[in-house]
């Protein structure tokens, strides 16, 4: 399977993208071509001898996905074929957020029932890591270990990162978790309290002074984390000699997001220390922070979050964040995924860019009052949404090479005078006819979206009239004058 996890990015691609499926209920597609002769990476290649299409599926025949909202649980049950019962498992990735579906998936076509938890940024739960309640996870594992199709007496949880720590606060304190998988996790609780009834686990402190940047532009936290070893650190490890179940510790031994191997070793002290042998340790040579299902394409670094872009922007310009009316956070390296809270401090920026990243929705605009220009171009947006929390002050919106079909909610843009969107998948009039309700729209950019390639380059005029038609107070349109009320105003006279 080295055809797979040997994937990269290509030289013209942005790099550190990390290849999973936004989906599992379709196939990954790749395309293999064989060329003549030898080439070096982004070297023009010799012609093609042999090609084919590998599908890549992630489910299973007969797999069954459920979306949950039970109570205060949410995420996604993946339930085997047939009648069960089936070993039940809890799944939970980092501080990513949101729903991260594929590895439950693979879990229920290797028959067992898998809870997909999302635990912040998903719904109506939680959008940032500001506190965390133990009763939703407890919630969980009581709703798992008591699904029919689930057998008892107890049920497991794999964790990534905050998910793995939180894998060991569960099989420390919840008896319904009687074995746990921790990937490249803390045996201390991190950055944000821990609560259960009244036992508070403070959360180590993570010191952005101590990050550096390599000569790449990754972030190195290598650093970063407060020590889990300090006496005066104490109160935030988990008790982890407490727990009855047994312990599968994974980590790689190059990770640089923080010291895994460290951590690892520092959990099967604590477990000696009390008599405890309940655990195994997988310590890999040369593999980093991500630890994910075999055949997946290595990625060097995790996306870049807000929070660290601005204190990259920050150590260039000079300047806080927070006072600065431009900031300009195109193509972070790593890329940046999710428009998170940080940007909720940029309460003077009129001008904000966060073009050439890998951001799939826009979001947390509401505290910039004071935002004119908004670039978003080649990311990974599929929608408006988001946009209305600055409808009242934005002026241009710069949104080319993303991935928009329906221009539902553009309304709400009240100011808007210039729109660039163009490369995106608008495909007919009557998404296109919805900019009418922009009553300042004057300059438009719309080339490259499948309504306008339905015109050839000799029926450009074409394009024209029947666009101004439908948008009839265009001034300038794909960079061309169109003042066409003006002049048959002057006719008039």
């Amino acid at each position: 399977m080295g055809l797979f996890w040997s994937l990269a990015p290509a030289v013209m691609e942005r790099p550190y993208q990390r290849l999973v499926p936004r989906s599992t209920g379709i196939p990954m597609k790749v395309e293999m071509l064989v060329h003549r002769g030898h080439s070096q990476p982004g070297a023009i290649h010799g012609p093609v001898m042999a090609k084919a299409e590998v599908e890549r599926w992630f489910t299973a025949p007969g797999v069954r996905r459920i979306r949950l909202k039970e109570g205060g649980v949410r995420g996604s049950l993946f339930l085997p074929p047939g009648d069960g019962p089936f070993p039940g498992v809890i799944d939970m990735y980092g501080d990513e957020g949101g729903l991260i579906e594929f590895r439950s998936s693979l879990l229920a076509t290797r028959g067992f029932a898998a809870l997909s938890l999302p635990y912040f940024d998903f719904e109506d739960l939680p959008k940032v890591m500001k506190e965390f309640k133990l009763e939703y996870f407890e919630e969980a594992a009581r709703f798992l270990q008591r699904h029919p199709k689930v057998k008892g007496p107890g049920v497991g949880v794999i964790g990534t990162g905050k998910g793995a720590e939180l894998a060991l606060s569960m099989i420390t304190f919840l008896p319904e978790v009687v074995a746990a998988v921790c990937i490249s996790g803390c045996s201390s609780n991190t950055v944000a309290d821990l609560h259960y009834g009244e036992i508070t686990l403070p959360g180590l402190r993570f010191d952005m002074n101590k990050v550096s940047v390599s000569d790449a532009g990754v972030f190195d936290t290598f650093e970063a984390l407060d020590d889990p070893a300090n006496p005066a650190n104490s109160s935030c490890t988990i008790p982890i000699e407490k727990a009855e179940g047994h312990f599968l510790l994974v980590v790689g031994e190059a990770d640089r997001m923080w010291k895994s191997s460290l951590y690892a070793e520092l959990a099967i002290g604590r477990l000696r220390q009390h008599g405890k042998e309940n655990f195994e340790l997988l310590s890999y040579p040369g593999a980093g922070h991500r630890i994910d299902p075999p055949s997946t394409p290595f990625c060097q670094a995790k996306a870049t979050t807000i929070k660290e872009a601005l204190a990259k922007w920050e150590e260039k310009n000079g300047q806080k964040a927070s006072e600065a009316k431009e900031v300009k956070l195109y193509g972070q390296i790593p890329p940046v995924e999710k428009m998170d809270e940080s940007l909720s401090t940029l309460v003077n920026c009129e001008k904000l860019s966060l073009s050439t990243n890998c951001i799939e929705r826009i979001a947390n605009l509401s505290s910039l009052k004071n935002l004119r220009i908004l670039s978003l171009g080649r990311n990974n947006i599929k929608n408006l949404n988001g946009l209305e929390a600055v409808g009242d002050t934005l002026e241009e919106l710069w949104i080319s090479y993303n991935f928009i079909e329906k221009l539902r909610g553009i309304r709400v843009m009240k100011k808007l005078k210039v729109l660039y969107m163009s490369n995106n998948l608008v495909k007919d009039w009557a998404e296109f006819a919805r900019l009418a309700e922009l009553p300042l729209l004057e300059d438009l950019v719309f080339v490259g979206n499948p309504l306008q390639e339905k015109y050839a380059s000799d029926q450009k005029n074409s394009w024209i009239e029947e666009a101004t038609k439908r948008v009839p107070k265009l001034k300038k349109l794909d960079g061309i004058l169109v003042i066409k009320q003006e002049e048959d105003e002057e006719g008039g006279n």
